[in-house]
């Protein structure tokens, strides 16, 4: 598959949270950024610049990145959205995840809190999401 450019700062939280904090990786490297998004490695290298600028990932001496506690708040908000989201699809409307995969990481992202709350809430707090991964619970 060729590589695209379509992928926004949540997208790269999000993955580096996977990697980092749930993989107990610890620093992510670009190369694994760019491989797990799908994404040119110089793509990769300019949004992990923005997104150090925002204070949201420190990037080190060595090639790796890492999540500030900003930006495990955003990635943790993330993924929240994302798995509700699985677990609605899957377990309410019993619909195939890999077939709804993509809709969910377009909704994910503009979910409001309102709506993300009435889902949870709708769904019986569920604390993990189809995969069997955690749903991080304090999102705002």
């Amino acid at each position: 598959m060729k590589p695209s450019k379509n992928k926004n700062a949540d997208d790269y939280l999000e993955l580096i949270y996977t990697l980092s904090v749930e993989g107990s990786q610890g620093d992510v490297r670009i190369k694994e950024i760019a491989k797990g998004l799908r994404v040119y490695p110089s793509t990769a290298t300019e949004m992990v610049q923005k997104l150090s600028e925002k204070g949201m990932i420190v990037h080190n001496d060595y090639g790796g990145v890492r999540l500030t506690e900003t930006g495990i708040k955003r990635a943790e908000s993330v993924l929240s959205r994302h798995r509700i989201l699985e677990c609605f699809f899957v377990n309410y409307l019993k619909m195939d995840l890999l077939e709804v995969q993509g809709d969910i990481c377009g909704i994910e992202h503009h979910l409001s809190q309102a709506v993300l709350l009435s889902l949870y809430e709708k769904l019986g707090r569920p604390k993990t999401c189809p995969h069997g991964k955690p749903i991080p619970i304090g999102w705002s």
